[in-house]
């Protein structure tokens, strides 16, 4: 095809007639690239041709349009070799010049729905590199619905997806705070990666927007994320989405919820994501707490930048894991992971509320190195009262400076599981308090508040390898 229209060219020139046109053939998007197709077609050593990533899919389809079958295959090993790492690049350029409703052949569908399903796979460690997540916040709504909607995304938190949304439609920096840090990327923006605010695509209205709002499953939200949801106002926010998403916590929450909006017709949003947990773990119980975080480099986090887990009750006592990638500012070792339990007080509690004597447990659940292989955990134990000025209660250096990436799984991700002994579970009620004598533990506890300063001192601490 290549050969015959050039040929064309060539007696047209001859003639002096007009000569063969490849921009009616090929996609406008594909233009940009088709210098890098001239290059190789002219090169001395096709097999040392380095294609960018962010034009091989383009090269593809500029050789299979033209048959030009030696850049066909070079740009199929070339993509075959980068798949994993590039999957988002490889989309957005098939978005580019794919037609809905059209067939693009058999090898560029099967690099679409392969991307497609790693990106559900890895779509958090995608987002640490500023490259792949500019190309994820340039697909297509419908393509980013189709991810999205997905309970196996792989997210440490809805929060994650509520942040995504927000900037692929409104290009809102997202806060300070821990989902800005899951998401730095030490190297120098590329050229392609300085792109402008992401913007309405061209044939997208608000019905994409909505589409979009309605992938966050809102009852599992965090409570700040969810505030700022409401705040952003009806013209970031349609009402509609609004209702739905106060309608989904309400049934969540709410112990008749789901008897009395069963039958609204969006209660899939009630289903959770797939958690991420290594191979074999448990599920955890009442009694349980799990938080998982992503932990991409070792400059990730700020010393004293703290991350914290969905609250749970367990009685009438609220907990929520608090962790510290790059461990407290009081005087630890830094790069120590310093992980405590935290009380979240409630309204209805008294004023002088006490949970005394409460015995719990915090682990750093490591996966599986190779086959053949269980799962272990890093356990430690303490007992603590916790009060209205003794919120938390924990270990500042519960994993040594480096030895977090003995605990990090194949995708980075650090997985805490918080829980209080069955022992103690009587005294998890306010109805008890009055009975029990509090206990704040010993001036040589090894545990401590995330807010004490010590000076750092290595001491031995309880702690167990368990399966």
């Amino acid at each position: 095809f290549f050969e015959s229209h050039m040929s064309i060219a060539a007696r047209a020139e001859q003639g002096n007639a007009k000569g063969s046109d490849l921009t009616e053939v090929l996609p406008t998007s594909c233009h940009s690239a088709f210098e890098d197709a001239l290059d190789f077609m002219y090169s001395e050593n096709q097999a040392a041709f380095e294609a960018p990533a962010s034009k091989a899919l383009l090269l593809l389809k500029i050789a299979d349009i033209l048959q030009i079958s030696s850049l066909f295959e070079a740009m199929g090993r070339r993509i075959e070799a980068a798949f994993e790492d590039t999957a988002p690049l490889l989309l957005e350029q098939y978005c580019r010049f794919h037609i809905p409703g059209t067939d693009d052949g058999a090898a560029l569908r099967q690099i679409r729905d392969g991307a497609v399903d790693l990106i559900v796979r890895k779509f958090q460690p995608f987002l640490t590199n500023a490259e792949m997540k500019t190309a994820l916040l340039r697909l297509p709504a419908r393509v980013l619905v189709e991810i999205l909607q997905v309970d196996e995304l792989l997210v440490a938190s809805e929060d994650v997806v509520f942040d995504f949304v927000l900037s692929r439609l409104h290009g809102e920096p997202e806060s300070e705070g821990p989902n800005a840090a899951n998401e730095k990327d030490p190297r120098p923006a590329s050229d392609s990666e300085k792109a402008s605010t992401p913007e309405r695509q061209d044939g997208e209205d608000s019905d994409d927007e909505e589409a979009l709002w309605d992938q966050v499953r809102w009852a599992f939200l965090s409570s700040t994320k969810f505030a700022q949801a409401l705040a952003l106002g009806n013209s970031l926010l349609k009402p509609e989405v609004t209702q739905r998403a106060l309608t989904v916590r309400t049934t969540r929450f709410d112990l008749g919820g789901a008897e009395a909006f069963g039958s609204m017709g969006y209660m899939n949003s009630l289903v959770p994501r797939r958690p991420i947990l290594p191979p074999g773990v448990p599920p955890p119980t009442s009694t349980e707490i799990d938080f998982c975080f992503h932990y991409a480099h070792s400059e990730q986090y700020a010393c004293g930048e703290a991350l914290r887990s969905q609250p749970k009750r367990i009685g009438d006592v609220v907990l929520r894991v608090l962790v510290f990638p790059a461990g407290t500012d009081t005087g630890v070792a830094r790069g120590s992971l310093s992980v405590f339990l935290e009380a979240v007080p409630q309204p209805s509690w008294p004023r002088d509320w006490e949970f005394a004597n409460i015995r719990y447990g915090i682990a750093c659940i490591r996966w599986p190195s190779g086959s053949g292989e269980t799962w272990a955990a890093k356990k430690k134990s303490d007992l603590w009262t916790f009060k209205a000025n003794r919120l938390d209660r924990g270990w500042h250096d519960f994993l040594a400076p480096g030895e977090i990436h003995r605990y990090l799984g194949p995708d980075g991700f650090v997985c805490i599981r918080g829980s209080l002994e069955q022992e103690c579970l009587g005294r998890a009620f306010l109805l008890n308090q009055a009975s029990q004598a509090g206990y704040s533990g010993g001036v040589g506890d090894a545990a401590g508040s995330s807010a004490s300063r010590r000076s750092w001192v290595p001491r031995s601490h309880p702690m167990s390898e368990q399966q």
